[in-house]
C-alpha cells in the first residue's frame, strides 16, 4: 500500500471513530458509567485502608480485565454495532489469559520505557492489539501477541499519532480525584472545581472513548489489509456481534 493511502487511511481511523461515537454515544453512556463506577473502587480502598497496597490486587484483578473487555465494546461500535453492557466483561471468561496479557505488555511496555523511551513506544505499538485479539478472537497468549505484531507491521507510524493524543489526554486533562502522599500512605480527596469537572468529563465521556474507537478502526482495517501477511493460522476468526 502507497504511502499516501497510509496517511489518508489513519485520517479515517478519527473521522469515522468521531462518526461512530456520534452514532453510539447514547447506548455506550451507561458502559462508561459502568467502567468508571469500577475503576473508582481503587480510590475507595486507598481511602478506606490509607494504602495503596491493598488498591493494587483490586486494579490487577478486576479493573484489567474490565479494561480489556472494553476493547470488544470499541471493536463492535467500530463494526457498526452498539455499545453492549457485557462486552466489557468479556474479558473474564478467558480471565488468566487476559490477566497475563496484560501485564506482560505492561512489563514490556515498561522496560522499553526505561531503556530510552521510544524502544517502549515501538513495543507498545507493535503488541497494542493483543488484548484486541484476546477479547474478538479468544486466542492464545502468544498467538494474540503474534497478531498484534503481524498487523501492525508497516502501520506503526500511523498508530502513534493516536497514541500520542491519548497520552496527552491522560496525563494533562484534570481528574475530579486527587491521589497525593507516599505510596504507603496514600491521600485521597474529591476535587470538584468547575474547571476540573469540566475537563474530567470531557476526558472520560468524550476523547478517550473517541480515541478508543479509533484504535478499533485501527485494528478492524489493519486485519484486512492488502499489505498484511497471512495472520497465524491457529487464530479463530473474529468473534460474530
Amino acid at each position: 500500500m502507497e504511502q499516501i493511502e497510509k496517511d489518508r487511511a489513519a485520517i479515517g481511523w478519527l473521522t469515522g471513530a468521531w462518526d461512530d461515537y456520534v452514532a453510539g454515544f447514547p447506548s455506550l453512556i451507561p458502559v462508561l458509567l459502568v467502567q468508571a463506577a469500577i475503576s473508582s473502587g481503587s480510590f475507595f480502598i486507598m481511602h478506606r485502608y490509607h494504602s495503596m497496597m491493598y488498591a493494587v490486587p483490586y486494579l490487577i484483578l478486576i479493573v484489567t480485565p474490565v479494561s480489556t473487555g472494553s476493547a470488544l465494546v470499541y471493536i463492535n461500535m467500530a463494526r457498526g454495532g452498539r455499545a453492549r453492557l457485557r462486552h466489557l466483561f468479556s474479558a473474564f471468561p478467558v480471565y488468566h489469559r487476559a490477566i497475563a496479557i496484560s501485564l506482560w505488555l505492561g512489563c514490556l511496555t515498561l522496560g522499553g520505557m526505561l531503556a530510552l523511551v521510544l524502544p517502549g513506544i515501538i513495543i507498545y505499538l507493535t503488541y497494542c492489539f493483543s488484548e484486541y485479539a484476546l477479547v474478538d478472537r479468544r486466542t492464545g497468549i502468544r498467538e494474540s501477541f503474534a497478531l498484534s505484531r503481524v498487523i501492525t507491521e508497516g502501520w506503526k507510524g500511523r498508530l502513534f499519532p493516536i497514541f500520542l493524543l491519548m497520552m496527552l489526554v491522560n496525563f494533562l486533562a484534570p481528574d475530579i480525584v486527587q491521589v497525593t502522599g507516599s505510596f504507603k500512605t496514600p491521600a485521597v480527596a474529591l476535587d470538584l472545581k468547575p474547571w476540573n469537572l469540566a475537563g474530567a468529563l470531557l476526558k472520560s465521556l468524550v476523547f478517550l472513548p473517541w480515541l478508543s474507537l479509533a484504535m478499533a478502526r485501527a485494528y478492524n482495517f489493519l486485519l484486512t489489509a492488502p499489505k498484511t501477511p497471512a495472520v497465524p493460522t491457529d487464530a479463530p476468526p473474529p468473534l460474530e456481534l
